[in-house]
């Protein structure tokens, strides 16, 4: 009887994952799940109290790990940055091989986490991302002492573009394409073209 309880929860997770790439959470139907999952739309309430409580299922794991990965990367900033470090290519990099890792290993848990999730509460998950970038190129393009007044507040609204139009690249090449290796070739190439044009930047 465990097995067959084991083998519905199975079949609604596997339908909830289909739903929710497909309509995003906020549009996505409990009634379509159910269906999908051939049970009925009470029956599900049976293994999940809400359509929140069965995103949560799906994403908290990937959720974890995207926050253990950040805080590795931290970690790592902090060991090896130096003020006569001015190429921030390396952390960059660390960034992508984070989201390149994530997709390998929940693929459609991350594409949901960071392009389908408004309305719940994994929906701020591309802004902290987003923050975390900032505050990675703030270490490079505010280091300069003489920085004050309007050249700096110049220079924190370039880093923070920079850092928003860098995971929304990221999110659209997750958005549409599934297939890893060309995720992997258009984020590296991504990767390169923004790291090209900081490093200029900087060398102004």
């Amino acid at each position: 009887m465990q097995y067959l309880k084991d083998d519905v929860k199975n079949n609604i997770l596997s339908a909830a994952l289909s739903e929710f790439l497909g309509h995003g959470y906020k549009n996505a139907s409990m009634r379509q799940i159910a269906n999908t999952a051939g049970i009925t739309p009470g029956n599900i309430y049976r293994y999940f109290k809400s359509k929140e409580d069965l995103l949560d299922e799906l994403l908290q794991p990937t959720y974890e790990q995207f926050l253990q990965y950040l805080a590795e990367i931290r970690i790592n900033i902090e060991r090896t940055c130096s003020k006569d470090n001015t190429n921030p290519f390396s952390y960059l990099n660390m960034i992508q091989s984070t989201l390149l890792e994530l997709i390998k290993e929940s693929s459609s848990e991350f594409r949901i986490m960071l392009n389908l999730s408004a309305g719940s509460k994994y929906e701020h998950v591309k802004q902290d991302l987003i923050e975390f970038v900032i505050q990675i190129l703030e270490q490079f393009f505010l280091a300069a002492p003489d920085l004050s007044g309007p050249v700096l507040a110049e220079m924190k609204v370039t880093v923070r573009m920079i850092s928003t139009t860098l995971v929304e690249g990221m999110c659209m090449i997750l958005r549409d394409h599934e297939d890893g290796a060309t995720v992997r070739r258009l984020a590296n190439e991504l990767l390169h073209l923004y790291s090209a044009g900081i490093c200029e930047r900087l060398s102004q």
